[in-house]
């Protein structure tokens, strides 16, 4: 728990927050794109995988967790767990929840990751 719950939380310790909540729920092929030289509307892409509805159910509920603990508001959900595909918008960060077939299908590493520094966990 921060001690100060008024500092602000720099985007590192928010992607190392939901990366470790990626990993605790163990989804798979864990990446965080730096897109800040790309991209005007967002620095960060976080993008994941995981096998079931039951897993990306699970692994929403533990980001929205461990984001509550760190004092963290603000943040947007979209879509839905039937769609296999669920974005968290935290502004300068959006993280992108993906069935194995969804993310294979849209490629957003190929799509972003050309040009991105892309870090793994």
């Amino acid at each position: 728990m921060r001690k100060d719950k008024h500092a602000p939380v720099t985007d590192e310790k928010l992607i190392e927050i939901i990366c470790e909540a990626a990993e605790t729920k163990k989804a798979l092929d864990i990446k965080a794109l730096d897109v800040r030289k790309i991209s005007a509307m967002v620095d960060f892409w976080i993008i994941c995988s995981v096998e079931s509805e039951p897993q990306l159910r699970a692994l929403e509920k533990e980001i929205d967790a461990r984001l509550r603990e760190n004092n963290i508001k603000g943040f947007i959900w979209q879509g839905t767990v039937q769609s296999g595909w669920i974005v968290l918008d935290l502004g300068s960060i959006v993280v992108h929840l993906m069935g194995q077939k969804e993310r294979a299908y849209y490629n957003l590493e190929e799509l972003w990751g050309k040009e991105a520094i892309i870090y793994h966990y």
